[in-house]
């Protein structure tokens, strides 16, 4: 489902209604500090697709993704059998951003992939619907000033792949302001089997915690 040379995912309609990054969004990833050589080294990686920098951002950041984490079928132990299987399985996932309905993109996603195999039977489960938060305002300004509190520094918006499941539900019901103060770096490692995290981003997080919540208690 992905176009080898440009690595766009190949399924028809999936980037329609795609909320891009507007000119002031795109100021901050260039103020991030982003460098291709560090998110190289921080992730492991032995290649990328593009080394442009504010290309690699805009991907990494602001595009959806198809990925395929796993695949199960036929003989997986060691050496070689010539069983031929009977049936196989891929665990899939697409990462959606602003302005794609999980629902919809599912729809996309399962007819086109009848369409390549009639056989093939997607089994879904479980979605989350995309959230972008605000970078203007008093809340990101409470942000802004408390980083630059804790930490000596500016912050930049940028956006992040995470899944945090509970924050839609947040938004809808809670009907509160929502600020994401993200403390972890990338050679934290996170999710990986050596993640960790450095008394030196505890202790200027800590501080930037307290300050944000003395600003917008006075709001």
């Amino acid at each position: 489902c992905h176009d080898a040379k440009s690595g766009r995912v190949s399924i028809p309609g999936f980037y329609r209604g795609i909320i891009p990054p507007g000119r002031s969004e795109l100021g901050g990833f260039e103020a991030s500090g982003f460098s291709v050589s560090r998110f190289r080294a921080a992730h492991g990686l032995s290649a990328l697709r593009t080394s442009d920098r504010r290309e690699l951002m805009r991907r990494i950041w602001t595009e959806p993704t198809f990925e395929v984490h796993g695949i199960i079928g036929g003989y997986q132990g060691p050496g070689v059998k010539t069983a031929i299987p009977h049936q196989a399985e891929a665990k899939i996932s697409m990462r959606l951003v602003p302005g794609q309905d999980p629902v919809k993109v599912l729809a996309l996603a399962s007819r086109y992939i009848r369409k390549l195999n009639p056989r093939i039977r997607v089994a879904p489960e479980g979605f989350l619907s995309p959230f972008l938060g605000s970078s203007s305002g008093p809340y990101a300004d409470a942000a802004r000033e408390a980083f630059r509190f804790g930490f000596g520094q500016w912050p930049a918006f940028v956006r992040e792949g995470g899944s945090i499941g509970a924050v839609v539900g947040m938004k809808k019901w809670l009907r509160a302001p929502i600020v994401f103060m993200g403390l972890s770096l990338p050679e934290h490692g996170y999710h990986a089997p050596n993640e960790f995290f450095d008394w030196g981003q505890a202790s200027g997080g800590v501080m930037a915690f307290v300050k944000y919540f003395e600003r917008i208690a006075s709001l």
